[in-house]
């Protein structure tokens, strides 16, 4: 099934991974009636902005997800342009992976270090849902006649292959403590909110974006990022109840947990 939800709010819109949703999302051939692109410094996404001035449906809106008044306002930002539609797809996208260059074994860690990545990777998409939750059961209450499905009312949080337990040890474990922990615990959050949401009508799952050529990710990485999300929103438009609270990559396998 292809995506064509009515209103998306996507998090840290601003470059990276949720500019490039933003843009393929409004090309789609059934794109967003309304789209809200979140980021902590709207005056400064220039590329952002750049999108806005072509698609009128496309509204950005400030959003530091580490802030609570913000994400509060936001939430009343979106609930006006929304309106009795309510919220079909809520992406958590906003992240952090920092000191990449150290390795991020326990002999760099801080309890700063490790609080700022927990606090942005877990934390604030929690809160993020927690506050948005009624305009998603709105959204999911208009049509009881679907299942699951991110065209009626989903949550889709970027995770990553990293945190998975499995993977993580196929491949030698490595480091990068902060990073892994907190997306391991992402995923975790998202297998317990698919089964406590489920009979709101709202489905859940970890997306894994693979590893893509961004500012995180690096130059050497596998994807450009026209490949990812590509595959992403492919993958968010065709997930039903087999798929929620399951973590999943951009290519639709599911990925051991």
């Amino acid at each position: 099934m292809p995506l064509a939800a009515r209103t998306v709010l996507i998090t840290g819109a601003s470059r990276g991974l949720g500019l490039e949703m933003v843009k393929q999302l409004l090309k789609l051939p059934s794109s967003p009636e309304v789209l809200l692109a979140a980021c902590r410094d709207p005056g400064s996404a220039t590329d952002l902005q750049a999108v806005a001035r072509s698609y009128p449906q496309l509204k950005i809106i400030k959003l530091d997800v580490e802030n609570d008044e913000d994400i509060r306002a936001a939430f009343q930002e979106t609930q006006t342009a929304v309106g009795d539609r309510g919220l079909n797809l809520l992406i958590n996208n906003a992240g952090i992976f920092t000191n990449k260059q150290d390795g991020g074994g326990v002999s760099q860690q801080t309890r700063d270090r490790l609080q700022k990545h927990f606090n942005v990777n877990v934390t604030s998409p929690l809160i993020v849902i927690q506050t948005f939750l009624p305009l998603l059961q709105q959204a999911a209450a208009r049509d009881q006649s679907q299942g699951l499905s991110c065209n009626r009312a989903g949550i889709v949080n970027i995770s990553s292959a990293m945190g998975s337990q499995t993977i993580t040890f196929a491949h030698g474990a490595g480091t990068a403590l902060d990073y892994k922990c907190s997306k391991s615990a992402l995923t975790m959050a998202s297998i317990l909110l698919a089964r406590e949401l489920k009979d709101s009508g709202i489905l859940v799952a970890a997306l894994h974006p693979g590893w893509v050529k961004t500012d995180m990710g690096g130059q050497g990485a596998d994807l450009t990022l026209e490949e990812s999300i590509q595959g992403c929103l492919n993958v968010i438009g065709s997930i039903g109840q087999e798929n929620s609270g399951k973590l999943i990559n951009y290519k639709g396998e599911v990925l051991p947990y």
